[in-house]
């Protein structure tokens, strides 16, 4: 049996600000349709990165944006957590 994985649940997040980016529903699979990326290939280590957004620049209306596919964790080992300084 496959998992179907619905893209509107990707995460979105600003590249300027690292905040989340909300926008209507429907808008990722038609970013995803504009940029011939097939749905049936993205999961949950997928994430979209924006460059930029309402909140940290104001007025601009539209944004580039790109999938990422975030790495699996190799070997079974976790990343190291960062230390706060």
């Amino acid at each position: 049996m496959t998992r179907k994985f619905d893209p509107e649940l990707l995460y979105v997040e600003c590249s300027q600000c690292g905040q989340p980016v909300l926008w209507k529903h429907g808008l990722t699979t038609k970013l995803l349709k504009m940029a011939n990326i097939d749905p049936s290939t993205l999961d949950e280590r997928c994430v979209i990165i924006s460059e930029g957004c309402p909140g940290c620049t104001p007025g601009k209306t539209t944004f580039t944006t790109q999938v990422i596919r975030l790495n699996r964790e190799k070997d079974g080992h976790k990343p190291m957590p960062a230390v706060a300084n």
